[in-house]
């Protein structure tokens, strides 16, 4: 091992030196280790690597193109209204690929979010919904991490209205249900915002006033002389069309008629784009109730006024089309969003669910390229689950576990989900497994089955995997928690040495008194040696957010389970307690890990966060346990998290892969959080080295002079904070905004002579 302050030069000052001597004795924060958010190991699926394996899924994905790394082309920006998740993905060529470090320190979106330039400084700036109305955002540039900056600029957006008292400025209307239209829709060099009235019938227009600003007035309260209908998605047009409560001097006002009955639909996407070449643009419209998306093909009226001449209801059947679809069709309430995807010239468009629930879950994105031009665009269905097909997607609640499977000295993967969506009363829960093919220190998986045990034979519903060899035999056998709060047992049939071959041995399984473990909803189980006897013990989490822990209670006739309780906590083991949204349900998933210094106790919880209490006294396990974190490496990626932690690379500090909502994963990295004994690189240095804040640092192999390229790149501070290294040309990256000691880790680019993980200290100066 090399101490970190073997590799500072003389030339550093006294004051920093004695720095240095300070940090190798710097003591360990609560949790012991701390994690980079990372793209994770490769995994291959039918013999392709999968781009972006560990994205962790998507479910009501909303999509904006920005580009992220000022190379001159579009990146792409999603928002997941299912858990309020981000993730960012970098044109390379024609290939998406997931940067991870992209997607951190933005601003909180909730309902929906877009990107949109309003000040015409190059930077889309972030308009996201809240409550009822609209915040922006302003994109002040990239900071030192890589990720966009903003600073807050109008919460809540507002706009001048005149209902024929004067004009006042109150806020832009947009329920939260829906998806607002944020377009230049007349071209003339502003935004214009386009959403549903309060009534949910009729169309909001609030128009720009100024070129490069947000001055929005609102124009109409009847735009589009359209109103829909109150049961379903039908649209009134011409003189079906009622509209007698508009603004003062609307955009062409319509006739002065009563006012229809109040009618109200549960929620709306608007996208305004040109759909057909003709001069003005059109609106695509979905009701929540629907699988298909309403083309809404406008012209100019007599009086000004943008009115709807026809509709297409099963867009884009109507129109030009070709190949392998008419219509769009996605399982329910299918927005659409327009970006260059293949760098053509003109506008695609995406089409996923605006809700997260009874959608098609692990196929809800779909691709339609404009294969004609702009001038006479021909709408062809290109991809059915555009960017998600990239990545792990097990539908609704994914649940990773990493053990080694087949006896050969590696760690699996195994990926459990509560379901996947397939209809009303079809929702299969499955177990997913993905054989290591790597090494114990370089793992690489290859996707064997989505379906390892026929649970739906069984009647098991969201079934929750446990892992561990309960009869000694060798091989793993397999536990499966459900939704009725019951845990059945699975035997390995395979034997020893082979992959897992899993048969139902007992459902509903019984505890030492003869009666079924039952945890009331949602049992997640986990086998580990608690008491240090050698024997799998049992923790179950539960709907309502505590863990039961049952006791390896072993004897002639076989292995049975004693529920461990305590005249203080009752079958609540340890006094644990899930953080939850609603004061109601904590659904408890328990990720208890064994290293060197014991057993760290951690759940995860409803919010999506990792809970730690501290490692277990063996001397009295039952004693009530302190929360110490109430979020792991402030990590959320959406709800309802289930972690599995290990360590897949033998370094000593474990991965921590976290299982989301969208059924995916998300993969992070251990690292180091301190820099005594550091062992560092030899081969490679860098330099400047000190270096000032914001400047450019390169790196150089030591063995050759060329400058050495880095795929990724990240920055640990002497307190075991994680900063992503942003890029700044061939073999350089940015040095970091604050002044103090790092760390700079490395992953060099795949045609570097070394492909292991570089690890450079560095000083820098104010």
């Amino acid at each position: 091992m090399k101490p970190f302050c073997r590799k500072i030069k003389s030339t550093i000052s006294v004051a920093l030196v004695f720095c240095c001597v300070a940090l190798t004795g710097t003591t360990q924060a609560q949790i012991p280790w701390n994690w980079s958010l990372q793209a994770g190991a490769q995994v291959s699926l039918q013999g392709e690597e999968m781009p972006h394996p560990f994205a962790g899924g998507l479910r009501a994905p909303q999509w904006s193109p920005i580009d992220m790394d000022g190379d001159g082309d579009e990146d792409l920006f999603m928002f997941d209204r299912d858990g309020s998740r981000i993730l960012v993905f970098e044109r390379e060529n024609s290939e998406w690929i997931e940067r991870p470090n992209w997607s951190q320190g933005w601003p909180e979106m909730r309902h929906w979010a877009l990107l949109r330039d309003f000040d015409c400084d190059g930077l889309p700036d972030l308009f996201t919904g809240f409550q009822n109305n609209i915040h922006v955002w302003k994109n002040t540039g990239l900071n030192s991490d890589g990720a966009p900056s903003f600073e807050s600029y109008a919460t809540p957006l507002t706009a001048s209205w005149d209902f024929g008292a004067g004009p006042q400025d109150l806020p832009v209307i947009c329920p939260f249900d829906d998806k607002p239209a944020i377009w230049d829709v007349d071209e003339d060099g502003d935004l214009d915002f386009i959403s549903f009235t309060e009534t949910s019938t009729r169309l909001y227009r609030f128009s720009g006033q100024a070129a490069c600003g947000l001055d929005l007035t609102c124009t109409n309260r009847c735009y589009a002389m359209v109103s829909e209908g109150s049961e379903d998605n039908t649209l009134f047009i011409g003189e079906d069309h009622e509209c007698s409560f508009n603004v003062v001097d609307p955009e062409g006002r319509p006739s002065d008629t009563e006012e229809a009955a109040l009618r109200v639909h549960a929620g709306g996407a608007i996208t305004a784009l040109q759909l057909d070449g003709e001069h003005g643009h059109d609106l695509l419209v979905a009701d929540v109730s629907y699988p298909t998306i309403s083309g809404l093909f406008l012209e100019d009226a007599v009086d000004g006024q943008d009115s709807t001449a026809w509709v297409d209801y099963a867009f884009p059947s109507l129109i030009s089309h070709e190949g392998p679809a008419d219509s769009v069709e996605l399982q329910r309430f299918p927005a659409a969003y327009p970006l260059d995807s293949d760098a053509d010239g003109d506008l695609d468009l995406i089409f996923s669910p605006n809700i997260g629930y009874e959608i098609d879950d692990d196929r809800c994105v779909q691709l339609w390229k404009n294969n004609g031009t702009t001038a006479a665009p021909i709408w062809s269905l290109a991809d059915d689950h555009f960017i998600q097909d990239g990545m792990i997607d097990v539908g609704r609640g994914a649940i990773p576990k990493l053990v080694d499977l087949d006896g050969d000295g590696d760690l699996d993967l195994v990926v459990g989900n509560k379901e996947r969506y397939e209809g009303p009363i079809d929702t299969p829960s499955a177990i997913a497994l993905f054989e290591n093919t790597g090494t114990s220190t370089a793992p690489s998986f290859e996707w064997k089955t989505w379906n390892a045990v026929d649970l739906p034979l069984h009647n098991i519903e969201s079934g929750f995997p446990a892992i561990g060899d309960l009869d000694n035999d060798g091989d793993m056998d397999l536990l499966i928690g459900d939704e009725m709060g019951f845990v059945h047992r699975f035997e390995n049939t395979a034997g020893p040495g082979t992959w897992p071959e899993w048969t139902l041995q007992t459902l509903a399984m019984p505890d030492s008194s003869g009666e079924s473990i039952d945890v009331g909803q949602y049992a997640a189980p986990q086998l580990i040696d608690i008491n240090g006897d050698d024997a799998l013990d049992l923790i179950v989490g539960e709907k309502n957010g505590s863990l039961q822990l049952y006791l390896n209670c072993t004897s002639a006739e076989g292995t049975t389970w004693c529920l461990a309780t305590t005249a203080e906590s009752g079958s609540d083991w340890a006094g644990i307690q899930a953080n939850q949204t609603s004061g109601i349900n904590g659904y408890s998933t328990p990720c208890l890990y064994a290293d060197g210094s014991g057993i760290h106790v951690m759940i995860g919880n409803e919010l999506g966060a990792i809970q730690y209490y501290g490692v277990l006294n063996p001397s009295s396990i039952l004693d009530p346990l302190a929360e110490l974190t109430n979020a792991v490496g402030n990590f959320i990626h959406g709800d309802r998290s289930a972690a599995t932690f290990a360590d897949t690379n033998a370094d000593g500090i474990p991965e921590m892969l976290i299982g989301i909502r969208s059924g995916g994963v998300r993969w992070h990295q251990g690292i180091s959080t301190g820099m005594a004994n550091l062992t560092v690189s030899d081969d490679v240095s860098s330099f400047p080295n000190p270096a000032q804040v914001n400047s450019s640092v390169s790196l150089r192999g030591n063995n050759a002079q060329n400058l050495l390229c880095a795929k990724e790149a990240h920055w640990i501070s002497h307190d075991g904070r994680s900063l992503r290294a942003q890029q700044m040309g061939t073999g350089g990256v940015r040095a970091p905004s604050t002044p103090g000691w790092y760390v700079l880790v490395v992953t060099p680019c795949a045609n570097q002579v070394t492909q292991e993980l570089l690890k450079i200290p560095m000083v820098i100066l104010p």
